[in-house]
């Protein structure tokens, strides 16, 4: 996490958007309510670092913040410390030569900012330029991208404080470990770059957050808006939802121009996520009312059914559907073929067992970074 002492800022950092003002008011009025998903993450990432720090961990063993870790955070656990452990093994080092969830001020960025980026290195000895490696992981399912990542742009800045930010400068490699949001590159994505090519991100980041929380900021809304803790009371987000209501009633009698297709397409999309957001607001506060016993005309909570499990052992199920001729065990199954390279199985032999199934094509915006990504 990155953003100003006492008010911490939203993923996508005061470098694109300027949310709130006021920060430390909007902590006092608007506490963060934690939720499941929230707590699993926050244990998912205690086992991460446990590990990277050298101590075992394993299933049931409960969280500082009470959760009991699952073989699921373990899994997810593993790819993140496996490949540190492997990208560090040509430099003859191991995990335990980094830095994990220490905290760093971010100056360059705002006096008061600061992050807590899980695991990072800078490897010096055996190359020049020096190269920073830089891992953060993420237990959600929502894709967070690496690519000029605000978050991640912001910790490479705190890091390498006081370092030139010429050429040849610093040589800077970003991973987002993220087991659980399910794409064709696989739970790792990595983004290449330096220094130098950083500074115009930083710069903006650096002017977006001193207007934030300077005399006079400006009030927007974006797609950070979903995450901020006071959307349900936001007047610009409201106003923009309507706008949004009042468009979606409007009817397009004619075939558009491609042109103009296009931008109306990009804008509804927009207009979509900024509802969605003030919408998970407002049912979080109808919520939490409800909850405490509050009138909530046309809400209630009603309450939800678990999936049926087996509470006897699997075992003794096994056995009973045996002595009564019926199959309750299942197929013995292959793991996947990622999970078969985390552990240990040669990369070329699981290429040779394994095969991607043709995909789909679907339409999907373009914002330009995949031609910066390849002409820099």
């Amino acid at each position: 996490m990155t953003g100003p002492a006492h008010a911490p800022a939203p993923p996508s950092s005061a470098a694109r958007r300027i949310q709130c003002t006021q920060s430390t008011t909007l902590e006092a009025l608007f506490p963060e309510e934690e939720t499941p998903e929230s707590r699993e993450g926050t244990a998912a990432h205690w086992a991460v670092s446990e590990q990277l720090s050298g101590r075992v961990v394993d299933g049931g063993v409960i969280a500082p913040n009470g959760v009991p870790l699952t073989d699921e955070m373990l899994d997810a656990a593993d790819i993140m410390v496996e490949d540190v452990t492997a990208t560090l093994v040509p430099y003859g080092l191991n995990p335990h030569n980094g830095m994990v969830e220490q905290r760093v001020p971010i100056p360059r960025v705002h006096p008061t900012s600061f992050g807590s980026p899980d695991y990072y290195i800078v490897v010096g000895r055996l190359r020049q330029p020096p190269l920073l490696y830089l891992w953060d992981f993420k237990y959600g399912h929502r894709y967070v991208e690496v690519f000029e990542n605000p978050q991640m742009v912001e910790y490479v800045a705190g890091i390498l404080d006081g370092v030139a930010d010429t050429p040849p400068g610093v040589d800077v490699v970003v991973r987002i470990v993220q087991p659980r949001s399910f794409t064709s590159a696989g739970p790792i994505r990595e983004w290449r770059t330096t220094l130098a090519d950083l500074r115009a991100l930083i710069n903006v980041s650096s002017t977006a957050t001193h207007e934030a929380l300077g005399p006079n900021p400006r009030v927007r809304v974006g797609p950070e808006c979903r995450d901020c803790r006071a959307r349900h009371a936001c007047p610009a987000l409201q106003a923009r939802g309507f706008a949004g209501m009042d468009e979606a009633k409007r009817v397009t009698p004619l075939v558009m121009e491609p042109a103009g297709a296009c931008l109306e397409l990009s804008l509804l999309d927009e207009a979509l996520e900024l509802l969605k957001a003030r919408r998970s607001g407002l049912a979080a506060q109808v919520e939490s009312l409800a909850r405490k016993g509050a009138p909530t005309p046309g809400w209630q909570m009603v309450k939800g059914s678990s999936r049926e499990h087996w509470k006897a052992p699997a075992a003794t199920v096994i056995a009973i559907g045996e002595a009564m001729r019926v199959k309750l065990a299942k197929p013995a199954e292959a793991i996947t073929p990622t999970q078969a390279r985390a552990a240990g199985l040669d990369p070329a032999i699981v290429a040779e067992l394994s095969e991607r199934g043709a995909a789909g094509v679907s339409l999907a915006p373009d914002d330009g970074s995949k031609a910066r990504r390849i002409f820099g």
